[in-house]
């Protein structure tokens, strides 16, 4: 009989190699999960409420002030002159002076947008402190108007990240006596807004988006989301809401007000979107001065 030959034991260069293969691979896995889970920290925690701050006496007169904050709306707003065609508008169905001012940057989360009223804060996370709206803010402005949510639902940010930062927002306006314009947040192309970003990034969205359970991009949830949040914290008497269907109940299915992005309005749609609001800020003025008279 022919004796058993013994397989050679690994040498100990190969186990060292081995070792080294499955360190590399952990050291991989766990790149790969901080990449993709780290960023969920960062980008989808509410924000902390800051300290608010007081901003000075409001101006005695007759000048009806709005300030409009907020994303790509509203800088779009701004780069197509709308505090004029807000100047032109009021004086066709307002009797009295009005004055608007705008701020806003392209991209902002509803979150970044709540920094942005802290100069600090802007100053300290941004290369561009004009995106900071504080200077607006401290104008003492009777409105200001909040362009916020679009980027929230783009990146699937979940629900209560949105309503956390436009509940500190408000609360921020109403501590200074300022009255909170609240947009509902309105219907948009989603591959519009989604398909022309890098595959990476849309990958990244989408897994992100999977891992907190905020695959949907359905504007609805959101909707739904911050009317509860008004209720639940007793807010929404202290706030004006304008709902879409008052200025545009198409949606974005009225393509002649949008851009070729289907995201954004073109001027028309400004026109149309401003004399709406002006005519809803008036009324609201009007009827909490006259109750205010008695």
């Amino acid at each position: 009989m022919k004796p058993r030959i013994q397989p050679d034991a690994p040498s100990s260069s190969l186990k060292h190699a081995k070792r080294i293969l499955w360190g590399l691979a952990i050291i991989a896995v766990l790149g790969l999960a901080s990449y993709f889970l780290a960023p969920l920290y960062i980008f989808y925690y509410v924000p902390e409420e800051l300290p608010p701050y007081d901003i000075p006496p409001r101006v005695k007169d007759d000048t009806l002030r709005i300030a409009i904050i907020g994303d790509s709306w509203a800088e779009f707003h701004m780069n197509l002159q709308g505090d004029t065609i807000f100047d032109i508008i009021s004086k066709r169905i307002y009797d009295k002076p009005l004055k608007s001012r705008t701020r806003g940057k392209g991209y902002a989360t509803s979150k970044d947008i709540y920094f942005y009223m802290f100069d600090y804060m802007t100053t300290e996370h941004s290369y561009e402190p004009d995106r900071c709206t504080q200077p607006l803010i401290e104008e003492h402005p009777d409105y200001c108007v909040i362009y916020a949510g679009i980027n929230d639902a783009i990146l699937r940010r979940p629900t209560y990240y949105y309503t956390g930062s436009i509940r500190s927002i408000i609360r921020l306006l109403l501590h200074n006596d300022i009255r909170p314009v609240v947009m509902e947040m309105p219907k948009f192309s989603h591959p519009g807004s989604f398909n022309w970003r890098p595959l990476k990034e849309r990958a990244f969205i989408l897994v992100r988006g999977l891992l907190m359970g905020t695959w949907y991009n359905d504007v609805s949830q959101y909707r739904m989301a911050l009317k509860d949040m008004l209720t639940e914290t007793g807010l929404q008497d202290s706030i004006l809401y304008i709902p879409t269907t008052k200025w545009n109940p198409k949606g974005c299915e009225d393509a002649a007000i949008y851009i070729e992005d289907q995201v954004h309005l073109n001027l028309d749609g400004y026109h149309i979107l401003d004399s709406c609001l002006i005519s809803e800020i008036t009324k609201d003025y009007s009827l909490r001065n006259h109750n205010t008279s008695k």
